[in-house]
């Protein structure tokens, strides 16, 4: 278990201290604590600790320039790690803990939508804010609560992005299959694609599926998925269950049109562990590097904070890592704006405000999800990532055929 906390012993105490004569004491103000249950070990541990990367990027950029400003105070950013181990019951016992033993002052959400729906009732019993950077599920916001706050726009936006620009593009495409994970945003959004595609896309479903996690053997399904002869595979899941999907679909020989995989394959881990296999797979994500916006807190913009993560991990950041940064970057905006840490005063801040970021706009709805984002539809061609839309900051046009 990982736990970063501010360790006070009399050696720190006393080099903290200054003596002011008859004035009293300076000391640095209380830091501001953000509670984090990270999957930094376990199924989720590439997602876990991209998340925790785009935190820690936020908190050092923060603290860099002197911390958040609360009233008249500059306050440090403090973030009170525990790795879940990718288990959602453990996940909770620790944000349990992070409310109720360490008193944190805000939370950050576990990784994906199923883990932040069954902790965010804990952020809701004890009034605090969560700011969720990994859950697009519609279903995780419809609990009518005032403390969930969610980066990712919804997943329904995404879908009817993705089924106009492919029927667009490939009218021929008529029969398509679906296999997604069973777990809360990937089995939510294959639903949410199977929907749209019959009902604006007027597909034909010849396959229609789930499968566990850690599963390893996908041969008997991909035979099924074969025998439909689709025009376009969607199937959902993470990083390491994506890529022995794709991998044994060569080994069977299948080739289709069109392949997207969601969310793992929008990771460069999928395309650097599958080399020339991952070409022409889509994927979509709610950021990537190429985008333009701007941002006036601490980065300037998306190129920036780019290169400002690249100097630090030696790689490019995925939205995974950039939405925790933004998250942490709203939190720290609400505050200055609230002159408060206060709950109700930082809610209230979260709950009005429209943010400029690197990111992109955020602005959180009635339910606590991000309104005012737009969707990425990416393809994996010659191993790099290429924007295919928005048209505004396309890189490459759709390439069609999957295998063979």
């Amino acid at each position: 278990m990982t736990h970063s906390f501010l360790k006070h012993t009399g050696r720190a105490l006393a080099s903290g201290l200054l003596v002011l004569g008859a004035a009293g004491l300076a000391h640095a103000a209380d830091p501001i604590r953000i509670g984090a249950p990270l999957s930094l070990t376990g199924a989720l541990a590439d997602e876990g600790g991209k998340e925790q990367q785009g935190l820690d990027m936020c908190i050092d950029a923060v603290n860099a320039k002197g911390g958040v400003k609360v009233g008249s105070e500059m306050r440090k950013l403090e973030a009170v790690k525990y790795d879940y181990q990718s288990e959602t019951g453990k996940a909770v016992q620790l944000v349990q803990r992070l409310l109720t033993v360490d008193k944190v002052d805000f939370l950050f959400a576990p990784y994906g939508s199923g883990d932040t729906k069954a902790t965010a009732v804990l952020a809701e019993r004890y009034g605090v804010p969560m700011i969720a950077t990994s859950a697009a599920s519609e279903s995780v916001f419809d609990q009518k609560g005032k403390n969930l706050f969610g980066i990712l726009f919804p997943n329904n936006a995404m879908v009817q992005t993705e089924v106009k620009y492919y029927k667009e593009r490939v009218p021929t495409a008529k029969k398509l299959a679906v296999l997604a994970l069973n777990s809360l945003f990937p089995k939510a959004i294959a639903a949410a694609l199977r929907d749209t595609a019959v009902k604006e896309g007027g597909f034909e479903v010849v396959y229609d599926g789930l499968y566990s996690q850690g599963t390893l053997d996908f041969a008997n399904v991909l035979t099924q998925i074969k025998a439909g002869n689709p025009d376009w595979l969607y199937a959902t899941g993470y990083i390491q269950e994506l890529i022995v999907i794709r991998r044994q679909m060569e080994n069977l020989g299948m080739k289709i049109p069109i392949v997207t995989m969601t969310a793992g394959a929008a990771y460069p881990e999928f395309a650097q562990n599958l080399g020339p296999l991952s070409n022409n797979v889509s994927t979509n994500a709610w950021w990537h590097p190429s985008a333009t916006y701007k941002d006036a807190y601490i980065y300037g913009g998306a190129e920036n904070y780019t290169k400002a993560f690249k100097e630090k991990y030696k790689k490019e950041p995925t939205y995974l890592e950039a939405a925790a940064t933004a998250g942490c970057e709203v939190l720290a905006q609400s505050v200055e704006k609230a002159g408060s840490t206060k709950a109700d005063d930082v809610r209230k801040e979260l709950s009005t405000l429209q943010f400029d970021t690197f990111y992109g706009p955020i602005k959180f709805g009635p339910s606590g999800q991000n309104a005012i984002n737009s969707p990425m539809i990416l393809q994996i061609q010659n191993t790099k990532y290429i924007v295919l839309d928005p048209q505004a900051v396309k890189t490459g046009e759709l390439k069609v055929g999957v295998g063979g």
